[in-house]
């Protein structure tokens, strides 16, 4: 047996153990909703030996707990040569992901228990490609469906809604390419945030790193790590031929990247432009040229057969996002990462800090189907918002968008202001290097829950106008 074909059985077999614990105690006569997390939102598990060992157990969380900070688990999310994890073991997805004691999307299970629901999360591997998270998706909905047909008797595929946070939307949509599955009768597809033509975020990763890790691994080991993930590279922005199709029904006016020296459009996957990117990006090109094919994918139009039931909501309210970015013509190389010394620089209006608004409905969903936060502005938090949960509510219960944007009773969850969490970050780095404990406050919820969402919203470029800091 292959690497490949092991890796394949083992998790497709993790997949089967999360759809028996799912289906153990399932009511099939009540609405059942299935969530796909954000980027990074998912948990990831890996097996406790290295191929081929079998029997094997795939039990040791690497995504997210406080191994992240004293056992060095994020070096573990690496993709080696061939497209092995790393050091030939297996990760598999579990779930979406929980920091110590607080989950991202605890407030959308708590709706689900009060309504009577049937909840499930799908967690996908976000370091991998769309297609892959998109076929196991479709194997786990089909399984689901085999199952309850065959104890029940009945078909729960009209009773499930699919809610998609952030990339999660961009995986079911790459599943909905299939006819067979687009063709099931859903209730529901629910897209929140979904950057179907990309974030403001992702590429300041490929020179920067990533805030909340970087004072635990530097950030040159973070940049490396991030670089040898495929399914990232398709948050990008949008790559010309989608922009030259589809830009005007976007609202785009120009192409959203183009060089500060003569304002000429640059697309992040144009080979021509490679010597841009850093080393560790060149040296995994081929993982740009299957990102933009399969974003290509996810904006060909909508199926007919889901058209109707297939939603996007999305947030315009906070005007800092990065809605365009100057991208310097530099050689990728001169630049250290957690220098400062990005070639990025923003242009703001309105998004979600993470997702402009112009990418987060998909040009072709249907007019009547789209839904705009009046309240709602944070994207790593925006399913912990009443308002957000309410549009979900109507969708579950109606099949259709609520008329009015009603505030649910309750608030948000209390989060930790991001300078509080680089104290405490910085806190814990050297705390681990002096072999000593956790800082207290990172026991603090509202601590937690800001790192979660902060990694799953990115850390944003440097806005055109603003001074630019130095990085750790």
């Amino acid at each position: 047996m292959t690497y490949e074909q092991y890796r394949f059985a083992e998790i497709t077999a993790f997949y089967e153990g999360q759809l028996d614990q799912f289906l153990n105690g399932f009511d099939v006569r009540r609405p059942t909703v299935l969530l796909l997390p954000g980027g990074m939102g998912s948990q990831l598990e890996r097996t406790a030996h290295p191929y081929p060992r079998n029997p094997n157990a795939i039990n040791d969380t690497i995504w997210v707990d406080l191994g992240i900070i004293f056992n060095q688990d994020a070096l573990k999310l690496e993709i080696e040569t061939r497209v092995r994890d790393k050091d030939s073991y297996v990760v598999a997805a579990d779930h979406a992901f929980k920091f110590m004691f607080t989950k991202p999307y605890e407030q959308l299970e708590d709706l689900a228990r009060r309504e009577g629901w049937n909840y499930c999360e799908f967690g996908f591997d976000w370091r991998r490609s769309l297609s892959e998270s998109g076929n196991f998706l479709k194997t786990f909905v089909v399984n689901f469906r085999d199952r309850v047909r065959k104890t029940f008797k009945k078909d729960p595929i009209p009773n499930l809604t699919i809610v998609c946070h952030s990339m999660g939307g961009m995986v079911c949509t790459t599943a909905l390419r299939d006819q067979r599955f687009c063709s099931l009768p859903f209730n529901a597809v629910a897209t929140v945030a979904t950057p179907f033509y990309g974030t403001s975020t992702q590429q300041e990763r490929y020179f920067n790193g990533e805030n909340i890790l970087n004072p635990l691994y530097g950030p040159k080991t973070v940049v490396a790590i991030i670089s040898s993930l495929p399914g990232p590279y398709t948050l990008l922005f949008l790559p010309r031929e989608i922009y030259n199709r589809d830009g005007q029904k976007l609202g785009l006016v120009r192409y959203p990247e183009y060089d500060p020296n003569g304002n000429i459009a640059v697309d992040p996957f144009d080979p021509g432009l490679i010597k841009r990117w850093p080393k560790v990006v060149r040296d995994h090109r081929q993982f740009l040229i299957q990102a933009k094919a399969e974003m290509i994918d996810v904006a060909e139009p909508i199926h007919p057969a889901i058209a109707p039931v297939f939603f996007n909501v999305r947030s315009s309210l906070d005007t800092t996002t990065a809605i365009e970015l100057l991208w310097s013509n530099i050689n990728g190389d001169d630049i250290i990462p957690g220098s400062g010394q990005s070639p990025l620089v923003g242009i703001p209006g309105p998004g979600d800090g993470t997702v402009p608004a112009w990418s987060a409905w998909h040009a072709h969903s249907r007019l009547g189907n789209r839904h705009e936060l009046k309240q709602a502005s944070h994207h790593g938090r925006l399913l912990e918002h009443p308002e957000v949960l309410s549009v979900i509510d109507s969708i579950v219960k109606t099949r259709k968008l609520p008329t009015v944007s009603k505030r649910r009773a309750g608030r948000p969850p209390a989060v930790a202001s991001p300078s509080k969490v680089d104290r405490v970050m910085n806190q814990a780095a050297k705390r681990r290097d002096r072999k000593q404990g956790p800082p207290p406050e990172l026991f603090e919820k509202s601590v937690q829950r800001a790192i979660i969402t902060k990694l799953m919203s990115g850390d944003k470029p440097t806005l055109l106008g603003q001074r630019r800091s130095r990085r750790r």
